[in-house]
């Protein structure tokens, strides 16, 4: 596992402080309020760390998100699988983040990535709240823990007037994806550096992709997600038709987004869902 050279000491003070403040925490039985915390200590500490990461030139490929847990790891005595398939495949199952944290605290999955990490990749530091942000593998870890809890917000961001989710859906940078269910239209945000007269400026440039209304309203309560689900490194739309009872795709490209059925299958390695082109079977 990689060592990030010259990793700020002040992050690693602040990723240490931050877990001895709750090593009372029955991690076993978290109380109310420290899953969500849990979720929103990482997502904030590893974006402001990998500001950082990038800054530095360093290589990005070495930190991104794991697509899914290491089958040599998944196959450890104390990884939980059926936990893992709760949160993949039944995010819906938790009422709040606050939940979905505290499980993947309770149910071990999260200490046992790290231990198993430690073990199978030859280095404890991966598993030391002293040094673990400086190893790149922290990043795969919790890159992926983060896209866990992504997949469940990508469940509750329908509002009346449509729903929105970022992540990456076609380009390298974040992005905006924005279902309106007044006209049934998907667009596109994009952030993009502007000089102005006084300073440089970041802004969303929004672009229409395309439509589903040839599907109904998504908004009807049907099954759905956003996810990597084919690991191509860019973000899916699934929903399961409520009439055809069939699952289709929604993948940007070209400035468009382009539908297709699929078969949504379970795949051994890592256990994550893939996804099975009906026109070739």
């Amino acid at each position: 596992m990689p060592r990030i050279p010259n990793f700020p000491q002040s992050l690693l003070n602040e990723h240490l402080n931050w877990h001895h403040a709750r090593h009372n925490v029955d991690i076993n039985n978290p109380p109310t309020g420290y899953g969500l915390e849990f979720l929103r200590f990482h997502r904030d500490f590893i974006g402001r760390a990998l500001d950082w990461y990038r800054q530095n030139g360093l290589d990005p490929s070495l930190v991104d998100p794991w697509v899914s847990v290491p089958e040599t790891i998944r196959r450890a005595p104390c990884y939980d699988q059926a936990a893992e398939a709760r949160i993949l495949f039944q995010p819906e199952s938790f009422a709040t983040a606050d939940e979905l944290g505290r499980f993947i605290e309770s149910s071990n999955l999260h200490a046992c990535i790290h231990q198993e990490a430690a073990r199978i990749y030859g280095d404890p530091g991966i598993n030391d709240f002293d040094t673990a942000p400086s190893i790149t593998t922290f990043y795969n870890i919790h890159g992926m823990v983060d896209r866990w809890w992504r997949n469940w917000e990508g469940l509750g961001r329908f509002r009346e007037e449509g729903g929105f989710w970022c992540g990456k859906f076609e380009g390298e940078g974040d992005e905006i994806l924005l279902y309106s269910s007044l006209f049934g239209d998907w667009w596109l945000g994009k952030s993009r550096q502007k000089q102005t007269m006084e300073q440089e400026e970041t802004r969303v440039e929004w672009e229409v992709v395309g439509d589903s209304r040839g599907f109904g309203a998504m908004t009807n309560e049907r099954l759905f997600r956003i996810w990597d689900a084919d690991e191509d490194g860019k973000l899916e739309v699934l929903f399961r038709h409520p009439v055809r009872d069939s699952w289709f795709e929604g993948k940007v490209r070209n400035g468009r987004i382009a539908w297709r059925p699929v078969h949504l299958q379970l795949s051994g390695e890592g256990f994550h869902s893939s996804i099975k082109d009906p026109a070739k079977t």
